[in-house]
């Protein structure tokens, strides 16, 4: 495209050499799964945390969000609104249990306490997934960068597969989260500079975003509506949304990855902190891109381009200075790999552990599971790529990949979730549950006329009220399996911590009361962020 020059070339390949620099260089450190996996269990949380983040600002976010917002405003900031309450239950429930069970793959908790089968079929459901999303994902921003920048698609689509790879297979976890790190910084510079050049470029500025936003409204984020066909009220966003994401977040093994490769369950909260303070105002970022390209395109009597995914990349290459619109551009490429590392590097793991380590070549040293690993790295990248080349004749698959993981997300929550409260459920009860959760979401989508959000709140209740009734037909577990799974026996030892508590009962004090403020804090940020929302709402409609 002619927006996009040689300097800007320059600037994008000049990114990515520095990323593939960053990622190799952990390589070196690495002589276990542990340290592929889990780097160790020495990554700082506040690393972890924006690492999740970047993983959060996909591709498909950086570059859809926006089309979001200049076709119906803030209205989808309600998917995210619940993320603080999300958070709270996996700091108060699931990271405490995960961190301490000492697990590389969080299907291993479903053996020990429900059997190898329940595992085995999560994980291959987990495989399936997060298989077709990885070959999506990179499809979709492939495709826009195609039409920017005037390369082919399929060149696109090799040069960011190839270095999410190559830096992935050397570095492991702690290339994905490093090099995050260093892509949410572009992510969020490349937002922010769209947004200073775009509204600069208005006669009065935020002036008449503002006027135009409210004319239109597009401020009204919180729909009452008890309608349950309305796709994003603030009910589905608060019942439905809130199930997604403790379920994505804690339950998908490519986001749970990164936080089990901290060095202590405090650390695994801090990480969970950072997303549940920045994901909704990261949100708000894009969505206002979009509102404010609204506005340049109704002043400037522009007609938008078919694809909406292409509305921010093509104003940067038009509007944006020579080495800026490459940076910018830089961003997307970020996004896409953000997303495609941590894919990887899950899918991996859960290929070698749930898999490769207990059917085909259990009790193999150190070394051949670490050359496993990378091997499993590679497989799955060239799988993604693949699928990518493909995944253009797929149509809306693009547009509902989120809406694919509501499909099973619900019911794999619930399994988890009888695993961690029930002590009568069994593994009859886990495998009845969880296969009639699927089923559940899969008859309301079909028959119902109802939000997908509402898919996760269905396969939960259907997973946990099914498999407590069957377990009813089986005898009840053992004690070793119910041993440091229960939410009442998350502590290793409870019975030795109980006895030494007067001479620990300062440390164990104030690790409570710091859990305790985490979480009130997150609660009042939900609170506020609802209320600036509806101050806007108000102000727009007043």
């Amino acid at each position: 495209m002619e927006g996009f020059t040689l300097f800007d070339t320059v600037v994008l390949i000049g990114y990515i050499s520095l990323i593939a620099w960053i990622g190799s260089r952990f390589g070196k450190d690495q002589h276990n799964p542990e340290d592929y996996f889990l780097g160790g269990r020495k990554i700082p949380g506040w690393a972890i945390g924006l690492s999740v983040m970047a993983t959060q600002a996909s591709a498909i976010t950086f570059i859809g969000a926006p089309g979001w917002g200049f076709e119906g405003g803030l209205e989808r900031l309600v998917t995210f609104i619940n993320v603080p309450l999300a958070m709270i239950v996996l700091i108060l429930v699931l990271v405490p249990i995960f961190h301490r069970a000492g697990i590389y793959s969080i299907y291993e908790l479903l053996e020990r306490r429900f059997g190898p089968a329940t595992r085995t079929l999560t994980a291959l459901l987990f495989l399936i997934a997060r298989g077709l999303a990885t070959g999506v994902v990179l499809y979709a921003p492939a495709l826009v960068l195609a039409v920017v920048t005037g390369w082919s698609v399929n060149l696109t689509i090799i040069i960011m597969a190839v270095l999410a790879i190559t830096y992935t297979v050397m570095g492991g976890i702690s290339a994905v989260i490093w090099t995050d790190v260093v892509q949410m910084f572009v992510l969020w510079l490349g937002a922010l500079l769209s947004i200073f050049f775009l509204v600069t470029s208005l006669p009065d500025g935020w002036g008449d975003v503002f006027d135009f936003g409210a004319a239109s409204g597009m401020f009204n984020a919180i729909d009452l509506s008890f309608d349950p066909s309305v796709t994003y009220s603030l009910w589905a966003g608060l019942f439905g949304g809130f199930f997604l994401h403790v379920a994505y977040f804690g339950t998908d093994q490519s986001q749970i990855q990164r936080v089990l490769s901290s060095p202590s369950v405090l650390d695994a909260q801090r990480s969970l902190l950072i997303g549940g303070y920045l994901l909704i105002p990261q949100m708000l970022l894009f969505l206002f891109i979009g509102v404010i390209l609204a506005t340049y395109y109704q002043q400037h009597g522009l007609t938008p381009p078919e694809d909406l995914n292409e509305l921010l990349p093509r104003y940067v290459v038009s509007a944006f200075p020579s080495g800026m619109a490459g940076l910018v551009i830089a961003g997307v490429f970020a996004a896409a790999m953000s997303s495609l590392d941590s894919a990887l590097n899950s899918l991996s793991a859960v290929t070698v552990r749930d898999f490769y380590s207990r059917y085909i070549k259990p009790n193999a040293s150190d070394a051949h599971y670490l050359k496993a690993s990378r091997m499993a790295t590679i497989f799955w990248g060239l799988y993604a790529t693949l699928f990518a080349f493909f995944a253009g004749n797929l149509g809306p698959v693009i547009e509902a990949v989120n809406q694919i993981g509501s499909w099973f997300y619900g019911a794999l929550l619930g399994t988890f979730l009888l695993a961690i409260f029930s002590h009568r459920s069994n593994a009859r009860g886990a495998m009845a549950g969880l296969i009639a959760g699927m089923l559940s979401v899969w008859c309301v989508s079909s028959l119902l006329d109802i939000s997908w959000l509402y898919n996760n709140t269905v396969g939960v209740a259907v997973s946990m009220s099914v498999g407590y009734l069957v377990s009813l037909s089986a005898p009840a577990p053992s004690q070793d399996q119910l041993s440091d799974v229960m939410m009442a026996e998350a502590a290793p030892d409870m019975q030795a911590v109980l006895a030494a508590r007067a001479d620990n009962a300062e440390v164990i004090g104030k690790e409570a009361r710091l859990t305790r403020r985490r979480c009130i804090g997150l609660f009042a940020w939900f609170c506020l962020m609802l209320g600036m929302l509806a101050l806007l709402q108000g102000w727009a409609n007043g």
